[in-house]
């Protein structure tokens, strides 16, 4: 013979299981994260570097050409290219923590 906290108990579980995989089944899959992701995210920290320090002498040196003033522009500009894309590196760098960093919901039990 159950008693009524019996059925109740069954109940409570029953409906926590049904909630759990409901909310599994909302939640985006994250991406598996492999040598061949990291791989990217290293290449794209690198390309960002590059192309910053590129853009910024390139515009630089174009823009002495037009003034006459070969190494100011060059200078300063390479220079604000290489800031900016250490300024992406860190922001990759930052993505990648917190992504990395994410806790899971305590459960109820």
């Amino acid at each position: 013979m159950k008693c009524p906290s019996d059925s109740d108990d069954d109940e409570g579980r029953s409906i926590r299981q049904r909630i759990a995989a409901a909310k599994a089944e909302l939640e985006p899959q994250k991406p598996e994260v492999g040598p061949v992701s990291s791989m990217h995210l290293a290449w794209r920290m690198v390309v960002d570097l590059v192309a910053g320090t590129g853009l910024g002498a390139a515009i630089g040196y174009g823009l002495d050409v037009l003034f006459g003033t070969l190494p100011i522009f060059l200078a300063v500009l390479t220079l604000f290219g290489f800031a900016a894309g250490v300024n992406l590196m860190i922001r990759t760098s930052r993505e990648i923590q917190q992504d990395g960093g994410e806790q899971k919901e305590p459960r109820d039990e």
